[in-house]
């Protein structure tokens, strides 16, 4: 039974999108040595980071984590929630 529950702990440790993302559309971007998975649903998106990242690096993670948005997407992200682990929000301004 203990195994169960650290098999269930670790499971729970998968970065994966919300479920709202259920079946948007995904693109993996490395820049530097952080990995970042976009997801894209119509207007929303969603970015999640791969990897720890210093509290010094927090804020130039955040502004890679919203270039990635911008170049996989040809949108301008407007973000709702979130920090330099994941971000979701609405995209506007779509050249794409």
């Amino acid at each position: 039974m203990r195994y169960l529950l650290i098999l269930g702990l670790l499971a729970a440790c998968d970065a994966s999108p919300a479920w709202q993302m259920r079946g948007a559309e995904s693109t993996r971007v490395t820049v530097g040595a952080h990995d970042y998975d976009v997801y894209r649903q119509d207007k929303k998106f969603e970015v999640i980071r791969h990897g720890w990242a210093s509290r010094a690096e927090q804020p130039l993670v955040r502004e890679t984590m919203l270039l990635v948005v911008s170049q996989v997407t040809g949108c301008t992200p407007v973000v709702e929630t979130g920090d330099s682990g994941e971000m979701r929000g609405r995209l506007t301004s779509c050249s794409r």
